[in-house]
């Protein structure tokens, strides 16, 4: 943040002082919450998972929880991106398929349905409409 903004923002009667961290100005609301810049946090991230400063020394100069530096550290929705990316970077999955140019087996004997209720036994074709079958079906429960 500039001296403009925060300008802008002390005007607006939103800040009440400012917070100094790493060479940052970090505003303080009213309400004494620190307004946390969007660069200081990807700064702080980045000389975080370099190693230049650790969790505890950013906690400790920034006043804020463990819970927070290990959010700054990983980033805003970095564990959705992650996955993303994670399954764009998978090399594509091939199977062979052989398929077989055999001329077709004839059907030498005819398939038929077996339908048995009530001590009734009927050999319907295998092309039988399913329609009629559900009609015969409750044909059958409608006689018990």
């Amino acid at each position: 943040m500039n001296s403009q903004t925060l300008g802008a923002l002390s005007s607006d009667q939103k800040i009440d002082k400012v917070f100094h961290a790493f060479g940052y100005s970090i505003p303080v609301g009213k309400d004494g919450r620190r307004l946390w810049p969007t660069k200081f946090k990807r700064e702080m991230a980045q000389r975080m998972r370099s190693g230049t400063l650790s969790i505890g020394d950013v906690q400790k100069t920034c006043q804020i929880s463990d819970k927070t530096a290990y959010a700054w550290r990983k980033g805003p929705k970095q564990k959705n991106s992650a996955k993303r990316q994670k399954v764009q970077e998978q090399a594509p999955v091939f199977a062979e398929i052989k398929v077989q140019h055999d001329v077709p087996v004839e059907q030498t004997e005819m398939c038929h349905i077996v339908f048995k209720r009530a001590g009734c036994e009927l050999l319907l074709p295998s092309d039988y409409p399913v329609a009629g079958l559900v009609g015969l079906i409750r044909a059958f429960e409608s006689r018990s």
